[in-house]
């Protein structure tokens, strides 16, 4: 509850005062330049290790999805975790490429794709195990047991 309104305050201190540049901007001139530039290149440093590691289990869970249906790029295994990966990187790099306005609207995209996947998740959990095969793979659903 504290964090909300430290940081209420500090969007509506930065709305009124016409800051633009985001946080970093408001960490520089707060704790100096030195601060604001540290603190700049380790959340870039993380945003790409977020990005690495979300795109290795996307392409993990895609093969995995793959190999359930049968259905495999080359071999069902590592080579094809690699070419799903390099297509990954190749999409994401086309978005940062073309620039922060296309970017900024491809979120608002992958947003409704996120929101339509838990809605998903919700769901499939609410309706449960259809048959002994789903419950033998884990799927348990909602239950008093």
């Amino acid at each position: 509850v504290e964090q909300l309104n430290t940081t209420s305050a500090l969007v509506n201190y930065a709305t009124e005062a016409g800051f633009t540049g985001g946080i970093y901007y408001i960490i520089s001139r707060s704790l100096g330049p030195e601060f604001g530039a540290s603190i700049g290149i380790v959340f870039a440093f993380a945003n790409a290790v977020a990005a690495s590691m979300n795109t290795i289990g996307f392409c993990d869970s895609l093969n995995d999805l793959l190999n359930s249906f049968g259905l495999k790029i080359i071999d069902g295994g590592v080579n094809d975790v690699r070419i799903v990966g390099i297509m990954a990187l190749a999409v994401m790099i086309v978005i940062c490429a073309v620039g922060m306005e296309w970017e900024s609207k491809a979120q608002n995209v992958l947003v409704v794709i996120i929101v339509g996947a838990i809605i998903d998740f919700i769901a499939g959990a609410c309706v449960g195990p259809k048959d002994d095969e789903a419950k033998a793979k884990g799927f348990a659903g909602f239950g008093s047991k």
